[in-house]
């Protein structure tokens, strides 16, 4: 593992914003079509549209739950071949709400990129697969941030 190229930084700056807002169509943008999704309860494939279906409902939890922020906080990449790369990521998610103090909660996350190559044909990267390291509901659940 190494420190991130310019260009999985600034894709994954570009993610940290997109995954802040409310723009479906910018957080998709950068999956690919049909992607991995795993997680401790497994793996599936996820199509994009459905994806996108979802991620409104993710962001409308995380508001009541009271997310103020979501902040990359480590960034690693293996480049696995001339094509794809694997960025190990950690996110740091604050949460504050009124009657309790701000708690901040650490995501890691792995991402396997699909850089197009280094061809002149080379594209904006897309996500091809993502693994939560952690189940994060439950994590929540675990910081009286969720009820059980």
């Amino acid at each position: 593992m190494h420190q991130a190229s310019e260009a999985i930084e600034r894709f994954f700056r570009i993610f940290e914003t997109n995954a802040s807002g409310n723009d479906v169509d910018a957080q998709v943008s950068q999956f690919a079509d049909v992607f991995m999704a795993a997680s401790p309860q497994g793996a599936q494939a996820v199509r994009v549209a459905d994806f996108a279906h979802a991620l409104p409902k993710k962001k409308q939890l995380f508001d009541r739950l009271g997310c103020r922020s979501t902040e990359l906080v480590s960034l690693r990449e293996n480049r696995l071949d001339a094509r794809y790369v694997m960025a190990s990521t950690q996110w740091k998610l604050t949460f504050a709400r009124p009657e309790s103090a701000p708690q901040d909660v650490v995501a890691e996350s792995v991402y396997i990129l699909d850089t197009g190559g280094d061809g002149a044909d080379a594209s904006e990267p897309k996500i091809v697969f993502y693994l939560a390291n952690q189940d994060l509901m439950q994590v929540l659940k675990d910081r009286g941030l969720l009820p059980a």
